[in-house]
């Protein structure tokens, strides 16, 4: 009995007045039905569906997910023949995303009006909607409106689509991959909120920090609206919009992007009534590529965007297929430019870079194309003929040159650096050369590199120019692996920077890492996109550990490690340190001149590929392993209000102390921690111990690690390594500024 009062019908409630038909089609389980309300009970091919009487109203529901509105010519028994307006409404059920619920009402509405199946009499049309219901499980409500019109025009409308977006109250952007926009240069919606409503333009699918446009309607209580470059940026155009919103009526809006300007405006017609407009200068162009929409903690939100269907494009799996190939082969293509910035400054074979990035053979021709287009951009060169190096000149916004040479010009004394700066990884290259001045670049290569692992390191780039007063060098090391032989190409890289410029008095070793948080004392704690300066915890005078090894003491339960520390001798650069931090804790009002270089560094770095934006302070999402190994999530400390002035979520904070490295204690817990607590660790390196051991082998007595943090490991995941870089780097100046 259970089993049969869970069966599903079709029910259909209809309802008519003032010359509008609406029909209500509702999925219900048969212990639900109020049979009084039935009028008749379909069988044969239309068993399951039930027709209800005709009610005076329909039961108030939530807004539909979808919609589709057309004009259509159906013989009528009750009247002449005319020109209806129909509108489908659609409500889902279940989990599918947006882009399946999009898929979903297309499809079904593509089988309704299929010439071969279309019914020319109304009824015939209702029942055929009815039907085809059944098949499509995952719709739980349809509606369907008709009015009657009087005035047609000779050519009959568009069929148009409506996407409904329901954000809610946490600033929190949703992606809206169901309303295509890289087609297109011009949007219309409607909105039903508060104040606040955001809408992003993006480049980049999921980004809505950098390359993006954000339209801001309503904001400050529903008095202003303006137009900010990228989430939370700067604002470029803004205007006095009072009342702009509403939280109990929709309200139209139109959006174009077209010619490199962005224009709002009242209303559903480009042009009209427009209120904001912001040209956008040459470096802060780009492709629109996605869309997000969000709305404050202050209200909730309820979009609807509209789309135009085009009745050629209802059957387009092949279609689909292409976008699919082609999205796959974005991927390949930015998979090969990673891998050449982490061979960076050694070049690669093509053979040698396809086999990396996995690439089939019989996909080679495609791929060599993927590489030409990219060559096209000034993204990489083809130095000799199937030979690739990766170019970072025609990417900057304030653009320097670099010159590929078999040798190093001769500097004057004056010239030769008496700093040098070390990165391992092809962004952190590009934030330090960011802060430097009246750069040169050299990339000293050998294709030989390219053919013969053991040849690794042979290519050098150097930059080469001021920071302040002082003269200073910049290099990179190829990305190491567990190889020997590119630990030895690495330490190489270090002995030739030596032994280049031979007077270089300090090193700073510039790069990324992991932060060691702390879960109740904010002073301590260390979050992502903070820095940490490596200085002493104590009097070893250690600023780096490395731990080799990791031992179970089987009595108590805790664990031995083996170590090597590296301590410098000569201490300008952690008396500099010191120095800054003093004066950051005495001043009321400390200037945080690093504060000022992200800024200056983030609009020199605007072209790059690769985006130096800060992500937005809800990815930061900080994890707690309990001693019986689960893992929660907890917030992250905050300040006392007393102790810290004119705090801000997501501030950068410069953090000192000991900087740690070896995989068996960055990644695993509970070694991390205790290691940590043990030796005074703030964060965690990829091991660049042998780079350090390189540096006091040379005989180089003063040295210091910046780090910025972009995740809480060793500095290996991605999302937030370029600010973080960034970071690291402004606070490098902010030191050097000091000397």
């Amino acid at each position: 009995m259970g089993t049969r009062e869970n069966t599903e019908e079709i029910v259909m409630t209809a309802v008519k007045r003032n010359g509008q038909a609406m029909m209500r089609m509702e999925r219900m389980k048969k212990k639900d039905i109020n049979l009084n309300q039935v009028h008749h009970i379909a069988g044969g091919p239309y068993k399951g569906i039930l027709v209800n009487k005709q009610a005076d109203t329909l039961d108030t529901v939530d807004p539909p997910e979808g919609r589709v509105e057309f004009m259509a010519y159906l013989i009528h028994a009750d009247r002449d023949n005319a020109a209806d307006r129909w509108t489908l409404r659609f409500w889902f059920r279940g989990q599918a995303d947006g882009v399946s619920k999009k898929k979903i009402f297309t499809d079904y509405f593509s089988e309704l009006i299929n010439p071969k199946n279309l019914p020319r009499k109304y009824v015939g049309f209702v029942k055929r909607a009815l039907v085809l219901l059944q098949s499509y499980q995952t719709v739980k409500r349809l509606e369907l409106e008709v009015e009657e019109v009087t005035d047609v025009e000779e050519d009959l409308p568009p069929i148009k689509s409506f996407v409904s977006v329901f954000t809610p109250d946490s600033y929190t952007y949703r992606f809206v991959p169901e309303v295509s926009v890289d087609n297109k240069t011009f949007l219309t919606f409607k909105i039903k909120a508060k104040c606040d409503a955001q809408i992003a333009l993006c480049a980049i699918y999921g980004s809505v920090e950098r390359k993006a446009y954000e339209i801001c309607l309503g904001a400050e209580d529903n008095s202003k609206s303006f137009i900010r470059d990228g989430s939370l940026g700067p604002v470029k155009s803004e205007a006095k919009t009072v009342n702009l919103l509403s939280e109990s009526d929709f309200h139209y809006f139109w959006l174009s992007w077209a010619n490199n300007k962005v224009e709002v405006g009242k209303g559903a017609k480009y042009g009209h009534a427009r209120f904001l407009c912001w040209d956008v200068p040459a470096n802060r162009q780009f492709k629109v590529n996605s869309m997000a929409v969000a709305t404050s903690r202050a209200t909730k939100g309820h979009w609807e965007f509209a789309e135009i269907i085009d009745e050629k494009d209802f059957h387009r799996e092949s279609k689909r297929n292409k976008i699919k190939l082609s999205l796959l082969w974005l991927a390949k293509k930015q998979k090969m430019l990673q891998i050449l910035e982490d061979a960076y400054p050694n070049n690669m074979s093509t053979d040698k870079l396809f086999k990396t990035a996995k690439v089939k053979k019989t996909d080679g021709i495609t791929a060599v194309v993927m590489l030409k287009d990219l060559e096209k951009k000034g993204l990489i060169k083809e130095v000799e003929k199937g030979i690739w190096l990766r170019m970072q000149t025609n990417e900057e916004t304030v653009k320097h040159e670099v010159l590929l040479v078999q040798d190093l010009p001769t500097l004057s004394s004056k010239e030769q650096p008496t700093i040098g700066i070390i990165t391992g990884l092809y962004q952190e290259k590009l934030a330090v050369d960011a802060m430097i001045e009246n750069k040169r670049t050299y990339v000293k290569y050998k294709t030989e590199a390219a053919s013969s692992h053991n040849a690794m390191g042979e290519s050098q780039v150097y930059t080469i120019g001021k920071i302040g007063h002082h003269h200073v060098v910049s290099t990179k090391l190829a990305k190491m692996g567990e190889a020997e032989g590119d630990i030895i190409a690495a330490e190489n890289t270090v002995t030739r920077l030596l032994g280049t410029f031979n007077k270089i008095q300090h090193v700073l070793l510039v790069g990324v890492g992991g932060a060691v948080p702390h879960y109740s004392d904010y002073t301590q704690h260390v979050r992502l996109g903070d820095v940490v300066v490596s200085t002493p915890a104590d009097d070893s005078g250690a600023i780096y550990i490395y731990c080799s090894k990791v031992d179970k003491m089987p009595n108590s339960g805790g664990f031995s490690f083996s170590t090597r520390i590296f301590s410098p001798r000569e201490k300008t650069l952690i008396n500099a340190a010191n120095k800054i931090k003093k004066e950051s804790e005495s001043t009321i009002s400390p200037q945080k001149t690093w504060e000022k270089f992200i800024e200056e560094g983030k609009d020199i770095l605007r072209g790059q590929e690769s985006h130096f934006h800060r992500p937005m302070i809800k990815r930061d999402k900080l994890f707690l392993t309990k001693s019986d190994g689960s893992v929660i999530q907890v917030d992250h400390p905050r300040p006392l209000s007393y102790t810290v002035k004119n705090y801000k979520e997501g501030q950068t904070n410069i953090r000192y102390g000991v900087v740690g490295c070896g995989q068996s204690v960055a990644k695993t817990e509970p070694q991390r921690r205790e290691f940590a607590q043990l030796n005074g660790i703030k964060a965690f390196h990829q091991e660049h111990d042998f780079v350090l051991e390189s540096v006091e082998g040379n005989r180089c007595d003063s040295y210091l690690v910046i780090l910025g943090m972009c995740d809480y490991e060793d500095g290996s995941k991605k999302e937030w390594t370029c600010y973080a870089a960034l970071a690291a780097a402004a606070y490098m100046k902010s030191l050097l500024l000091t000397l």
